[in-house]
């Protein structure tokens, strides 16, 4: 905290005027921001310079400035002021309402709130005496106050640095701001962007105290948690717009606060649904009656809607509770229900159980796969999904299915898995008679039972290749004859494929038809193996438990950070599935409601060299049990994950979770310099 306060009025607990002492200090500083700037001299020990003011003079330096002189920072044009409003709306409103209150309390001061740029959103010049002296300074809306055009003040470190920060007089690098003081606070954003800056400013160090930073900061926090709410409802509203599902949320008393263009549709497409209490659309729900009363989420029940005459699937319905766990409303995610088989105990082998929501996962490689299948999806052409095994390739091929084909069956047949004496008559069934001892009415194949579906053909690379000739012409000629039948039968399925072989490689050795690899991969994904997913372990992981212990019908145990460290440095040769067979041995192993390292399969602790902070000796993986903060994990995954991708930033940042921006902030912040 020392760092951030003005030595001027380091013991200054309330204002008061300027004495001998202060006088004296602002004189040392302004010699000794003489004598480096001007013979660019090493801060001698007992300088009275802070480092990040020293490092500031150094920048506004380098910019080619005369701190002796003087810059008007620039100004916005009115037209491109008002598109910055325009932009920076959210954050406005946030912090209006306490701006006026601060305005209310300071009549001795000016506000300004600026952009991340330093360009000011708001400048409110308390009294006309303040009025008069601003205008020496040509400070006001859309004026650029950065380092680059006014050199060092207090605002202009807050950007730079991401911390508050107070700066007096002479600090200031012009001799033109002598005469005023500030005191400086940055606002970030919910994903930690830095978003823009608050600053009270007063004529005088002498109006300054280390209240005043004190000030500043709980301002510009309550303005920062009131932004990332409103941004976070943004977020939350366009969820709700572009998923082709229909989500409502209620809050607690059962009131709809919000509703998709989906569920909008689905409930009462003639009218506004949002603002009515749920009974009067739905009438009258045990199922909700009883989410209101209890809390307790519900999963796939099903309701009747007398007033639509149709029936709904409640997918899910989940409470949602703040930080301290009160809750404050619910969201429910429904489902029109069109088959005779609805709910998840009577789905019959044919009917998919994933959509794209059920796609765990947040990482760059994840996310543009999940891209391409949805938009693969409304298109008729072959899909071939490529990845190793375990990761979630049947999981793709039936959510696209999902978005694609709902209505038809979803036939799944593993190749890899069927005889092959047998695959044939498994594809293209039998007429009655055809064998010894076989169905004596026949038997329809997969390929029939995938009319006007879809079939998904698992570990293609391993069809027989006296088979795929037979599939080749299935494909081109779209129908089908039973062994030992005499017509043809006319199929229209999507055809899905997976494999975790390279089907290229196959071709040139002659294990694989060419004609059909080309006539499988018109189009393809890949989906990344669970090593590249970065953060997506812990969320997969964390996903895993709560389901076993919902399973299980007891208390979910919580990840150690020793734990995190050891799934986020595994290689998962056997992906997603390996990480849901290794928390299914956590959960049940564990003790406490804790998972240590101790309770991980052997295969993933063994071999894994995690190292502490320097000075430190003692093995992570010895530590299972230490307090090691959430600062010091986070250092610990940042210097792992920087030399795993050899210092690259943006791979870094992307196996992270995390902006390029944040993470060049957190390598600041944990001095963790790049080699």
């Amino acid at each position: 905290m020392d760092e951030l306060i003005s030595p001027m009025t380091k013991n200054r607990l309330d204002v008061q005027p300027l004495n001998k002492n202060d006088l004296i200090l602002m004189e040392k500083i302004r010699q000794q921001k003489a004598a480096l700037l001007s013979q660019r001299l090493d801060i001698p020990e007992d300088s009275l310079i802070r480092p990040k003011v020293l490092n500031s003079w150094l920048r506004s330096y380098q910019y080619g400035m005369d701190h002796n002189l003087y810059n008007y920072g620039p100004v916005l044009d009115k037209l491109a002021f008002r598109e910055l409003v325009h932009q920076k709306e959210l954050l406005l409103k946030a912090a209006d309402p306490y701006i006026c209150q601060l305005e209310a309390m300071l009549s001795d001061a000016i506000i300004l709130l600026s952009d991340e740029e330093g360009t000011m959103l708001r400048v409110i010049e308390g009294n006309d005496a303040l009025r008069q002296q601003n205008e020496r300074f040509n400070l006001v809306h859309g004026s650029i106050w950065n380092e680059s055009t006014v050199g060092t003040c207090a605002h202009c470190i807050s950007l730079v640095e991401g911390t508050p920060m107070q700066i007096c007089g002479p600090e200031h690098y012009f001799e033109k701001y002598e005469e005023i003081s500030c005191s400086s606070a940055p606002i970030f954003d919910f994903n930690y962007n830095l978003a823009g800056s608050l600053s009270i400013v007063t004529s005088s160090f002498s109006k300054q105290s280390t209240q005043s930073l004190g000030l500043v900061v709980s301002v510009a926090w309550a303005i920062q948690n009131q932004f990332q709410l409103a941004l976070y409802h943004e977020l939350v509203n366009h969820t709700l717009q572009v998923t082709d599902e229909a989500l409502l949320t209620l809050n607690k008393n059962g009131i709809i606060t919000n509703a998709n263009r989906v569920a909008q549709q689905i409930l009462l497409p003639e009218a506004h649904i949002i603002g009515t209490p749920i009974e009067h659309v739905l009438g009258e729900q045990p199922l909700i009656k009883s989410l209101l009363s209890s809390g307790r989420p519900i999963r796939d029940a099903e309701m009747r809607i007398e007033r639509l005459n149709q029936r709904l699937l409640i997918s899910s319905a989940l409470p949602l509770n703040d930080h301290s766990g009160n809750n404050f409303g619910y969201v429910i995610k429904l489902k029109k229900i069109t088959r005779k088989k609805t709910t998840q105990a009577h789905r019959s082998e044919q009917e998919t159980r994933f959509s794209f929501q059920a796609i765990k996962g947040r990482s760059p490689k994840l996310l543009k796969a999940v891209e391409m299948a949805r938009k693969f999806a409304t298109l008729e052409a072959n899909i071939l999904l490529q990845g190793e095994s375990g990761t979630g390739k049947e999981m793709f091929a039936q959510a696209i299915h999902d978005l694609s084909r709902p209505e038809g069956p979803f036939v799944a047949v593993n190749c890899a898995a069927i005889p092959s004496t047998l695959i044939e008559s498994e594809l293209f069934g039998y007429e009655g008679g055809t064998f010894t001892g076989a169905n004596r009415q026949g038997r329809a194949g997969k390929l029939e039972l995938a009319n006007g579906g879809t079939l998904f053909l698992d570990e293609i690379g391993d069809m027989p290749l006296e088979l795929q000739p037979v599939l080749l012409r299935v494909l081109e000629e779209r129908k089908i004859m039973r062994l030992g039948g005499s017509r043809y039968i006319p199929v229209n399925f999507r055809l899905i494929t997976a494999t975790n072989k390279d089907l290229r490689e196959l071709v040139e050795k002659g294990q694989f038809r060419q004609d059909l690899y080309y006539r499988l991969k018109v189009l393809q994904i890949d989906i990344p193996p669970l090593r590249e997913r970065g953060n997506d372990i812990i969320e997969l992981a964390r996903y895993f438990i709560s389901k076993i212990a919902r399973q299980q019908q007891i208390s979910e145990p919580v990840l150690s950070d020793p734990a995190v460290l050891c799934l986020l440095h595994y290689h998962w040769p056997g992906n997603v599935r390996q990480l849901e067979n290794a928390m299914l041995y956590a959960v049940n192993i564990c003790e406490d409601g804790v998972i240590r390292p101790r309770d991980l399969p052997e295969e993933i602790t063994a071999g894994i060299n995690l190292s502490l902070p320097a000075g430190e000796k003692t093995p992570l993986l010895g530590r299972a049990d230490s307090n090691l903060s959430m600062k010091e994990i986070e250092r610990i995954m940042i210097e792992q994950t920087l030399e795993q991708t050899n210092q690259n930033i943006s791979e870094a940042a992307a196996l992270l979770g995390m902006s390029r921006s944040t993470l060049y902030r957190k390598i600041k912040e944990y001095q963790l310099v790049k080699s």
